[in-house]
């Protein structure tokens, strides 16, 4: 019996252990791939794809160190939902923001103080708060609540928009602080590298390196 039990909890752990070792193979392509050490087809590894300023970006040298996991589960419907919404309070408050109105082919600029901006920019606020407590790794992965969410080639935003409206998500995120040692003092500077895997709806994208722009790791 105590035999069987042990074999239980084996067949259990397995798959976390391979979701690991997957992630963290990755993790290693890619950097190996900046660095030189790899084939550069590592870069195509970024969710995304990879564009013509990853293509340039390398590295002298890099080093896994710490590692985070976060995983979630979720209501694609209502992730898309809360997408939209924050797309669409964010439109809003950019067009009163810049106080601007169509005047023939010109534009009639308005000058907003800074309250009035507060006041304007507050239900974006506001509906970032509500994505990120209601899906905290997903919103993560998304990069709600900062400048490069907006970024037009932020690739979960594209994600989300092919996977469909309805049905559920599952989301894995592995986040390793890297170590690299750069410039003619090997100065050590510190980043994260995050690698994710999402499956929900029409979407099942592997295990994929997260670009918080179209190229920068940080």
């Amino acid at each position: 019996m105590r035999n069987l039990f042990a074999l239980a909890l084996v067949v259990v752990a397995a798959p976390a252990f391979a979701q690991d070792d997957e992630a963290k193979k990755v993790a290693t392509t890619y950097l190996n791939a900046l660095t030189g050490k790899g084939d550069e087809a590592g870069k195509d590894l970024l969710l995304g794809g990879v564009t013509m300023n990853a293509q340039l970006f390398t590295l002298e040298n890099a080093e896994l160190k710490a590692e985070e996991v976060k995983k979630e589960d979720g209501d694609l419907g209502k992730a898309v939902q809360m997408m939209n919404e924050l797309d669409k309070a964010g439109r809003k408050a950019l067009t009163k923001l810049m106080g601007a109105e169509a005047v023939g082919d010109d534009l009639k600029v308005t000058e907003v103080s800074k309250e009035d901006a507060e006041k304007l920019l507050k239900p974006t606020l506001e509906k970032a708060q509500v994505f990120l407590k209601a899906a905290p790794v997903l919103a993560y992965a998304s990069r709600v609540g900062k400048e490069v969410y907006w970024h037009p080639k932020n690739p979960m935003r594209a994600v989300l928009a092919k996977a469909g409206n309805s049905g559920k998500y599952s989301l894995e995120l592995h986040r390793w602080t890297v170590t690299s040692k750069e410039g003619p003092n090997k100065t050590p500077r510190e980043w994260p590298l995050r690698v994710l895997r999402f499956k929900g709806g029409k979407i099942d994208t592997g295990w994929k390196v997260l670009p918080a722009s179209d190229w920068n790791a940080e």
